[in-house]
């Protein structure tokens, strides 16, 4: 049963617009920047205030293979990726309620657990296409700047089991904020208020937390790490291994294992109150 909810939910998914339009957001956005990048490198070659050091720090990130570390790390839980995450959750779980097709499921004997389970296990494969999306047309336009500039592509250099790894570390970055903005549906049953809280976490109140929790003594200033920010940043410095001519990844600020597992436990958290939510949600209004 699981099973064929999960591929309904998934086909329901890949039927709406708002995924499509995600998905070429993240793409644009992607090509934006490194034509930006290239477009910075044009210009202080051609008389531009630059220092040697900062162009070529520019140019490591808009080449290959530096820029396929650059480009995963914009699709990582707090960036873009987690932004797109976020919007693309709270849509689909809060609209589920004002459409009434939670209903329609529970209606069909469907134990609510199950349902709630398969809903959010639905969003993993959308989350995995958000990060290839941004890796691969990065890839491309980033590729192209990478032989105008090279003359090269630098294939040597890049770790192919590295990269493939990367995106998968990358998508698990996602994972914790669209468990907390499926828990702002659940609860809400508001997109409005998913989204909006949602975002607001990923680009203010998560730093916001950590600065506070910063300023109130040695203890409460080491849970920083544990934050799923931190934890995240923890797992993305890995990707630096992808390109084999760059130095040793620089310590993380817990051991990677420790932030997978926690990046895991902050997910079943908010996912476990959501299915909690659901068990106990009176439906009938």
């Amino acid at each position: 049963m699981f099973w064929k909810v999960l591929s309904i939910e998934n086909t329901k998914i890949y039927r709406r617009k708002l995924f499509w339009v995600e998905l070429a957001l993240m793409a644009i956005m992607v090509i934006f920047l490194q034509i930006v990048l290239d477009a910075t490198i044009e210009a202080s070659i051609n008389g531009a205030a630059m220092t040697a050091d900062d162009r070529l720090e520019i140019k490591q990130v808009i080449t290959w293979p530096g820029a396929l570390v650059n480009v995963l790390n914009l699709a990582g839980g707090n960036a873009l990726g987690g932004l797109l995450f976020v919007v693309l959750v709270g849509a689909i779980t809060a609209q589920e309620y004002k459409w009434r097709t939670i209903h329609l499921w529970l209606s069909r004997g469907i134990p609510r657990p199950l349902l709630g389970a398969a809903k959010f296990t639905a969003l993993l494969l959308p989350a995995l296409l958000i990060v290839l999306a941004g890796l691969v047309t990065g890839g491309i336009i980033t590729g192209i700047i990478s032989v105008q500039i090279d003359g090269s592509l630098h294939l040597d250099q890049v770790n192919f089991l590295q990269l493939l790894l990367s995106v998968v570390r990358t998508t698990y970055t996602l994972l914790p904020y669209g468990a907390l903005t499926f828990l702002l549906a659940v609860a809400s049953r508001s997109t409005v208020v998913a989204i909006s809280v949602g975002l607001s976490y990923v680009l203010l109140l998560e730093s916001v937390l950590m600065q506070l929790l910063g300023l109130l003594g040695e203890t409460l200033r080491s849970m920083i790490k544990y934050m799923p920010a931190a934890l995240g940043n923890s797992l993305l410095v890995l990707n630096q291994a992808t390109d084999m001519a760059a130095s040793s990844p620089s310590n993380s600020a817990v051991i990677p294992l420790i932030a997978a597992l926690g990046i895991a436990a902050w997910t079943l958290l908010f996912l476990g109150l959501s299915l909690l939510i659901i068990q106990r949600q009176d439906l009938s209004a």
